[in-house]
């Protein structure tokens, strides 16, 4: 009994299968019959065109990052003593040589004020023993004497100046104080943390750009700048890195070098936009990207040839939202379906819309 069910079930599977096919094969051939009678009564179909032409292009896109510290550094102390000033606070704008404190150095200065006399004294003996080695006047012990005698005073000049320098916290670039880590009155030892200093002259764009994008940037490159709280401030940028490696989203991390302006002052941490701008000398084929039938991967178009169309692949590139570069597959003059296309087919005659 229970094979006579699966016998029956299959049977009526079987059946509904053939059915199906036929009435499907019924439906393909009576939409083809519709589709010839069709033709028949509408002879034209009417459509828009357009000509394809060529034309230098200046192709720009943007992308929109993330600015941060060009150059930032925290200054240690690089000797030890008592804090004699301090002449910086947080948040405060300095220049590039500008005292920012320095520890007790009175010793120090004498010991350059020493170091700096000695020097002078020594060069003078070594030039007057120079002299009287020439006739003879001093043996060579002396006069290498005199020359090893000038040789550890410069020693001790420059010693003596590297150390009183050290005494003096002096801003290495122009920049803004971040964070001030010292008092005056507190004991130093090399190494103290002094002051943490972020340039501003300079500040660097941080713009993740596509796999497309990046085969058209180059280092040195120029790219125009904005930046988020600035409306209307325009920020001279070049490309000064570009990661070889993408990242997890597919994207490369590009690096430009941006000019600040000392009135709207851009800081770390503010949004911005690059602009890049290929400008090409070389003539291109441009058609409207609405002319393209289908998709942009397979693109194709209909040519129109007297009262009639031709379906032609193409090979084509997108400029933008409105229009796409052709590569392969027109020439210029051609006459190309950008409206109508979808009442066309390959050899479908047309009339003209002007």
């Amino acid at each position: 009994m229970k094979r006579k069910s699966i016998v029956i079930s299959i049977t009526v599977i079987t059946i509904l299968l053939i059915a199906g096919t036929a009435r499907l094969i019924s439906n393909k051939r009576y939409f083809s019959e519709q589709l010839q009678m069709v033709s028949g009564v509408n002879t034209t179909v009417p459509v828009i065109t357009d000509t394809v032409k060529s034309k230098v292009i200046s192709d720009r896109f943007t992308e929109n990052g993330t600015f941060q510290a060009f150059c930032e550094i925290s200054m240690i102390s690089e000797t030890q003593g008592r804090v004699m000033e301090v002449n910086a606070e947080t948040g405060d704008y300095i220049k590039a040589g500008q005292i920012l404190g320095f520890t007790d150095n009175n010793v120090l200065k004498s010991q350059v004020e020493l170091a700096e006399y000695s020097l002078l004294k020594a060069e003078k003996d070594l030039h007057r023993f120079e002299e009287l080695s020439k006739g003879d006047a001093v043996t060579m012990q002396q006069s290498e004497s005199a020359r090893q005698n000038y040789l550890h005073a410069r020693s001790a000049q420059i010693t003596a100046e590297t150390q009183y320098r050290n005494s003096l916290f002096k801003a290495p670039f122009d920049g803004i104080v971040t964070k001030r880590y010292i008092e005056k009155g507190s004991f130093l030892f090399p190494g103290t943390p002094l002051f943490d200093i972020v340039e501003t002259k300079r500040v660097r764009l941080i713009l993740k750009l596509t796999a497309e994008q990046v085969t058209q940037v180059f280092r040195g490159m120029n790219v125009k700048v904005t930046a988020g709280p600035f409306t209307g401030i325009d920020y001279h940028g070049q490309v000064r890195a570009i990661e070889t490696r993408a990242d997890l989203s597919k994207r490369y991390a590009t690096e430009i070098e941006v000019v600040n302006n000392p009135v709207s002052t851009i800081r770390p941490g503010m949004f911005g936009t690059g602009t890049f701008t290929m400008e090409s000398d070389k003539k291109q084929l441009v058609i409207p990207r609405r002319a393209i039938a289908g998709s942009i991967l397979d693109p194709e178009v209909f040519i129109v040839n007297d009262d009639s169309v031709i379906l032609k692949k193409i090979e084509a590139v997108s400029l933008n939202d409105r229009y796409v570069t052709v590569k392969k597959g027109l020439i210029e003059g051609d006459v190309i379906v950008v409206s109508g296309q979808i009442n066309l087919v390959n050899c479908s005659k047309v009339s003209i819309i002007h």
